[in-house]
């Protein structure tokens, strides 16, 4: 395999305002995602499994936070949203263990670029949907502290892909 470098390619996806929530700490961190997804697609072949499994590690923290905001805030569609965070961190993770054990750059490389178009659609869907909620409920991602408690859902809590169930 040739190595690639990013005179010879450009990422699948880069930053741009259609991926901007107006929710800082979500916008920072999904910037973050989109910018180490981009190197990694651009990484030469002798530093792609590091920098993808960077990008897990960053994929983590980044899934783990907005699962925790959506526990936070009784989010309706958290356990569908939940669920397609740990379907992708399983994806890569398998993704890179094929990569290093059969040294198969490839699959790495064409995960990352399936990745980009995945992330855009579920940044413009789930994200866009969770970011409007947070805001509406003003949650604060650093504190974990809903202002606004009387706009979360009475007596529901959050459910399987948004059906709420009853306590």
């Amino acid at each position: 395999m040739t190595d690639t470098t990013t005179l010879e390619r450009h990422p699948t996806l880069t930053w741009s305002d259609d991926l901007v929530m107006n929710m800082d700490k979500m916008d920072e961190t999904h910037r973050e995602f989109v910018d180490m997804l981009a190197a990694t697609e651009l990484a030469p072949d002798a530093q792609l499994l590091q920098s993808f499994t960077d990008l897990i590690a960053h994929t983590e923290s980044h899934f783990g936070g907005e699962d925790q905001w959506m526990k936070d805030s009784a989010f309706g569609p958290g356990g569908c949203h939940s669920d397609e965070h740990d379907m992708i961190l399983k994806v890569m993770r398998e993704a890179l263990r094929r990569g290093q054990a059969d040294n198969n750059l490839s699959l790495v490389r064409q995960l990352t670029s399936e990745l980009a178009i995945w992330f855009d659609n579920h940044a413009k869907s789930m994200d866009a949907v969770l970011a409007m909620y947070l805001k509406d409920v003003q949650y604060d991602p650093l504190t974990g502290i809903v202002h606004k408690p009387q706009q979360l859902p009475e007596g529901v809590t959050a459910g399987e892909c948004g059906v709420p169930e009853v306590q």
